[in-house]
């Protein structure tokens, strides 16, 4: 008796037996994915290393959880990277610039693992930033809602909303330089490993 395929829904775009497979391979009809995506999820920072998983996790958990340097014990002079590593994924994130986390996944390929790296805001950073802007917008009426104009004014709501505006600017940017330090992190204890 043979055994049953798993049924695959039609979305997933993946040939169902070995015979359409090789068809399409001899008639070129295989799509060819961007480079950093899988099916088509894309991923912030991606390599295909000849190191074996365990070797990638034990190099990233060598380089995260270090004791604090400080420069006469108050000053940071580098940036820290924390995080935990499971069997075949791992979390960082800079110890005091939470605001991203770098998700990622290693797995195994011939010839060594491919590791797959997704920069993201956790829930509870969106969660507090949702908190910071809806008390923002409370503290901006009862300040314009003060005497001896207990009306709101449009100057009042513009300037509100400038404030608003410079406040994600800033947060944007500041996410934007997370992203980078993340990335010039992966690249210094990752980039080293030889590429397949």
């Amino acid at each position: 008796m043979r055994p049953r395929l798993r049924e695959l829904p039609r979305s997933a775009n993946v040939p169902r037996s070995i015979w359409s497979l090789r068809h399409r391979l001899a008639s070129g009809r295989v799509p060819s994915a961007q480079a950093g995506t899988v099916r088509g999820m894309s991923f912030d920072w991606s390599a295909d290393v000849a190191t074996a998983p365990g070797g990638v996790l034990k190099r990233l958990a060598s380089a995260i959880n270090r004791p604090k340097k400080r420069a006469f014990g108050l000053l940071k002079t580098e940036n820290e990277y924390v995080g935990v590593i499971g069997d075949d994924a791992f979390e960082v994130w800079e110890r005091q610039k939470r605001a991203i986390h770098a998700h990622g996944q290693v797995r195994a390929r011939a010839g060594g693992s491919r590791v797959e790296v997704r920069l993201v805001v956790p829930p509870r950073t969106r969660v507090l930033l949702g908190v910071f802007f809806v008390l923002y917008i409370a503290a901006a009426i009862g300040i314009a809602s003060q005497p001896p104009q207990p009306g709101i004014s449009p100057q009042e709501v513009g300037v509100s909303v400038a404030g608003g505006l410079v406040l994600a600017v800033l947060f944007a940017a500041g996410a934007r330089s997370q992203r980078a330090d993340l990335r010039a992190f992966l690249d210094r204890v990752l980039g080293g490993l030889p590429r397949i």
